[in-house]
């Protein structure tokens, strides 16, 4: 009896045995092969396998030369790990530089024509329909970041690429460009477009199993970027490091921020990657907390933006320090994008780096000097306006220069107060060879070294130079330097001298940085630093204060006019006539003006500079910008209210409007009465305090009628229309304040009319 296994095929006429038995054979050998290979690989040539044998080379090592590997026959290399960088966040933890993801787009025109044009399943016609599709939604996702593309555009560079099958990026990451920047939102919308969805169907039964995306001709590269969520606020400050381009925070806080880079290694062996266990994983990099707090950077940013265009300005420069810590709250940096001055951007760090003559802001340097020398002198009276000062030559003669500050004609005598109100220029030259004598100019440098001028201040975005005061002999250099010309000076210097005056003589060291966290603790903190105990006697210090004070306050302060009872401020102001290096002479019709002073006066709690360069004006544009941005940074601490507090005494409480009972003890109890209410319904009481001022008394309100309505004159706003709604009415609200009155309209319609409380 013959099984199915001996039967001969009729077509062959071969037994299916024996081809069985052949493949079996087969496998065995195959198996036994694959057995020796890995018993060779494992003891004879494990060397290879792990990357360690003769023929094997580590180009991770750094003595590895390139030159050398020409024998080789298997190489391992590694992958770079990149850590994430460390993100930098204000004062109360808001981040102002974070990491972002974002996206270069590309056409694949190759792999677009091996999904479409070469397929069997798409006509030409429906190809042609597709790049039509597809240049319609690219131009509607993407106008607005790109204008000047029209939808012709992206239909002519789809179809030359897929014709030509090329590779072009549509969108390349450009990281000054954040309005370039393509998003995960952006590549989703595309990733979903109904006509690139590719629907996957039963053989059988037609039911649509899954739906695909096929987008396989279109690539989005992940770039990661470092983004400003507040845009151009303290942008040069915060910085950036790129290959071409490195400057701020970014890159003096590098080794911080940065982290450190991991590998992963693998084998590279007859143009195979085998991965290695030799794995370094990266370390993110850690985060700075600065001393910036975003309110305060808000207003200077935004009043100096502001400003700079109302004045076509080429430049400004604004910083504001916390007097008792010498934290930086705010710094700002603008410089004018186009000819027009319409546009402001963060461009160079003037605060930091730009040397500039201070002017008239330097005179109070020159005032500390004076009272340090001649404390009993401030009821002497020197010229001012006009002078001529006669210096002494060796020969025994005198040599003669006449100076004038205006087109006053004869001399003005006036004392050492009021030329500091005026800012004269003769009158304070005067005052300083009076205590240091004409030809005292050694003298008067060495009084400037005491105050640290000429000492290099270090920082945590990098050293401030001293300043550059030259002593050559000559009497027109030391008769300038009095008033801030011929020299040099960083902005933030003359902050850090005018913070000590508010400080009560103390310098403090300008502080970016409070701590420095990971993802778990703080790791490093930073206090406050003294770089000078006591800048100046007490002595001098008061008197410094008061004239500083009658710089504003007084009655011929270059800033008196815009001095403020609610925003109480002292400082000095300072303009310069330009210097042009083409023609090598003075452009006296431009200026750079500034104003450094602190607030408020008494307590100062914040001291601030405001430097801007080339305008018409002269300095009370830099005081005006100064006191916008106090009074903003007063109201936003509720500086103004603690001031009338304090200020003025209770004044009596004549007979109030209609007060809502719900508010009335809360509100009086805040103002610090006791307060009596009647057992009385009603609900609006009206409150007037007792002979002694300590008690309110509460009066029910009586609703009178007037025109048929409830009488809501001196109600406020909430109070009136809820009334007027509860009795049926409509209401239309207009002005500011209480009820002052209303009238009827038709359809029940009441218009109130709002005004202040007389």
């Amino acid at each position: 009896m013959t099984t199915s296994r001996d039967r001969e095929n009729p077509k062959t006429g071969k037994v299916p045995g024996a081809r069985m038995n052949a493949v079996f054979l087969a496998l065995m050998l195959l198996g036994i092969l694959c057995a020796v290979q890995v018993i060779r690989l494992s003891f004879f040539e494990r060397g290879i396998a792990s990357g360690t044998g003769e023929n094997c080379v580590d180009t991770t090592d750094p003595s590895w030369n390139p030159d050398d590997d020409s024998t080789y026959l298997c190489y391992v290399r590694a992958n770079t790990l990149r850590p994430t960088r460390g993100e930098i966040y204000d004062d109360h933890g808001r981040l102002l530089v974070g990491n972002y993801n974002v996206f270069e787009v590309a056409f694949d025109g190759k792999q677009f024509a091996k999904e479409y044009s070469d397929s069997t399943k798409y006509t030409a016609t429906e190809v042609d329909d597709m790049l039509h599709h597809l240049a319609k939604d690219f131009y509607e996702q993407f106008k607005d970041r790109f204008p000047n593309r029209t939808e012709q555009f992206y239909y002519n560079l789809f179809v030359r690429n897929y014709k030509n099958r090329h590779y072009e990026t549509i969108f390349p990451v450009n990281v000054w460009n954040e309005r370039s920047w393509v998003s995960s939102i952006d590549t989703a919308r595309i990733k979903h477009l109904p006509y690139l969805q590719r629907k996957i169907k039963d053989k059988k039964t037609g039911a649509i199993l899954r739906t695909v995306k096929n987008t396989r001709f279109l690539n989005f590269v992940v770039f990661p970027v470092r983004i400003n969520p507040y845009g151009e606020m303290a942008r040069r400050t915060l910085g950036i490091r790129l290959e071409d381009r490195k400057f701020g925070m970014e890159d003096q806080m590098n080794d911080i921020l940065a982290g450190k880079e991991g590998s992963k290694k693998y084998l590279e062996l007859n143009h195979a990657k085998v991965p290695l266990n030799d794995r370094l994983d990266p370390v993110d990099g850690n985060n700075i907390h600065t001393t910036l707090n975003l309110e305060i950077q808000n207003a200077v940013h935004n009043e100096m933006s502001r400003k700079l265009r109302e004045l076509k300005a080429e430049w400004g420069c604004a910083i504001v320090m916390e007097t008792k810590t010498g934290e930086i709250k705010a710094i700002t940096n603008l410089q004018r994008q186009d000819k027009e001055g319409t546009v402001y951007r963060e461009s160079m760090e003037y605060a930091l780096n730009a040397k500039v003559e201070p002017g008239s802001t330097f005179k109070l340097a020159s005032l500390l000097a004076f009272l340090e020398k001649m404390p009993s002198d401030t009821d002497r009276i020197y010229p001012m306006f006009v002078h001529t000062f006669r210096y002494p030559l060796k020969s025994g003669n005198f040599r003669s220069y006449y100076k004038a500050d205006s087109k006053v004609h004869g001399e003005t005598l006036g004392t050492p107060n009021e030329i500091f109100q005026r800012s004269s220029n003769i009158g304070i030259a005067s005052m300083i060879f009076k205590a240091y004598d004409i030809r005292g100019f050694a003298s008067y440098r060495a009084q400037l070294a005491k105050f640290g001028f000429f000492d290099t201040i270090h920082t945590q975005m990098g050293d401030l130079m001293p300043v550059s005061i030259r002593n050559d002999g000559r009497f027109d250099n030391y008769y300038a330097v009095c008033f801030g010309a011929g020299f040099h000076i960083p902005v933030l210097r003359t902050l850090m001298y005018y913070n000590a005056i508010a400080n009560n003589g103390k310098m403090m060291l300008p502080l970016f940085i409070k701590y420095i966290t990971n993802d778990y603790d703080t790791i490093q903190s930073f206090e406050p630093e003294v770089v000078m105990e006591k800048m100046v006697s007490d002595r001098t210090l008061r008197k410094a204060r008061a004239y500083l004070d009658s710089v504003v306050w007084g009655k011929y302060g270059t800033g008196r006019r815009y001095k403020d009872p609610t925003c109480p401020f002292a400082g000095k102001t300072g303009t310069r006539d330009l210097w042009d290096e083409k023609t090598k002479s003075w452009i006296y019709d431009r200026n750079a003006v500034s104003f450094c002073g602190y607030f408020p006066k008494d307590n100062p709690k914040y001291t601030m500079i405001v430097y801007i360069y080339d305008v018409p004006q002269h300095s009370e544009v830099a005081v005006d910008v100064f006191g916008k941005i106090a009074r903003s940074i007063m109201n936003s601490n509720n500086y103004s209210a603690m001031h009338n507090i304090e200020e003025y005494d209770v004044q009596p409480l004549s007979k109030s409007g209609p007060i809502n009972r719900q508010y009335f003890n809360p509100l009086f109890s805040i103002m610090g009465f006791d307060t009596t209410k009647y057992a009385d319904a009603s609900l609006f009481w009206s409150a007037q305090t007792d002979e002694a001022q300590k008690c309110v008394l509460a009066q029910p309100w009586q609703m009178n009628k007037k025109d048929n309505l409830p009488d809501v004159r001196g109600m406020i706003a909430s109070d009136a229309v809820a009334v007027l709604v509860r009795a049926g009415y409509r209401c239309s609200v207009h002005g500011r304040g209480v009820v002052q009155q209303y009238t009827v309209e038709p359809n029940r319609l009441v218009r109130l009319q709002l005004a202040s409380r007389p």
